[in-house]
């Protein structure tokens, strides 16, 4: 989820728990699920098929989770299974990343948006009606943005594209969609490359994403070192042949002067 507005409530009830208090580690990854959980509906893609995430889920990955913590990685899948069988949370997996449910999440987080509710009633109604419109403008973008990575930078390329390809009135379906970022993925798993095709796509007018263009590379000649101070010297002089030294007694003498230079240095 991209927005990063709003709160959570902590319960001191946390400080009693064995498993969350355990070290630093277990305690941010624990934050890090709070405040990455959804407070409302909000629609994402999920092993391929658009869902709809409930307060307290999130889409995430063990790599995106030690990234961003600075955690190694075989610490968050322990943390993470620790938490499951301790009853904290619960996991749904796919090859790319996992849904994760925080248990509880009513029972803790509602309470207080239930208070503001109430609070909101019991103002005037001009002021309630301004409130209201805002919320229900904010639930409606919320639900008119899909969540294709957790990775923000990655989910922001993805949206863009989806973008120019509408902007170019070629808008793509769901199901297009899901097949372009299977071949996204397949092109390459690092995500710096995998935004830099879809850059490379809009700034090409492109339809469809490619692979990165690469660098033509000129052909080297056969005298330059393959290897440090490996020199082909017989194919050095057929290089210079076009001076045409023989010509001129003079030259033909410095360039005999400079081949054996070269030869002794190398």
């Amino acid at each position: 989820m991209n927005e990063k507005n709003g709160w959570v409530k902590l319960h001191r009830k946390m400080l009693d728990n064995p498993i969350i208090m355990k070290d630093a580690d277990h305690l941010a990854v624990w934050m890090y699920l709070l405040l990455n959980a959804t407070h409302a509906e909000y629609p994402a893609l999920f092993k391929g098929k658009k869902i709809t995430l409930q307060p307290g889920q999130l889409i995430t990955g063990r790599k995106s989770i030690a990234s961003t913590l600075c955690v190694n990685e075989s610490k968050v899948r322990r943390i993470l299974d620790m938490f499951e069988s301790d009853q904290q949370i619960d996991r749904q997996r796919s090859n790319q990343n996992t849904l994760i449910s925080l248990r509880n999440w009513d029972k803790y987080q509602l309470f207080d948006q239930q208070i503001d509710q109430q609070m909101t009633n019991e103002r005037p109604t001009d002021d309630q009606r301004v409130t209201t419109n805002k919320k229900n403008k904010n639930v409606k973008n919320v639900k008119n943005e899909i969540n294709y990575s957790d990775i923000p930078e990655l989910n922001e390329a993805i949206l863009e594209f989806i973008k120019f390809r509408k902007g170019i009135k070629k808008p793509m379906t769901d199901n297009a969609v899901k097949l372009m970022l299977g071949k996204l993925n397949k092109m390459t798993s690092n995500v710096g490359e995998q935004i830099e095709i879809l850059n490379q796509s809009i700034l090409g007018g492109w339809t469809g994403i490619y692979p990165l263009k690469q660098t033509r590379k000129e052909p080297i000649p056969k005298w330059m070192p393959k290897t440090q101070n490996e020199y082909d010297f017989d194919e050095l002089e057929k290089a210079l042949a076009p001076v045409m030294v023989d010509d001129d007694p003079k030259l033909k003498e410095e360039a005999e002067a400079l081949k054996r230079e070269l030869q002794e240095k190398y």
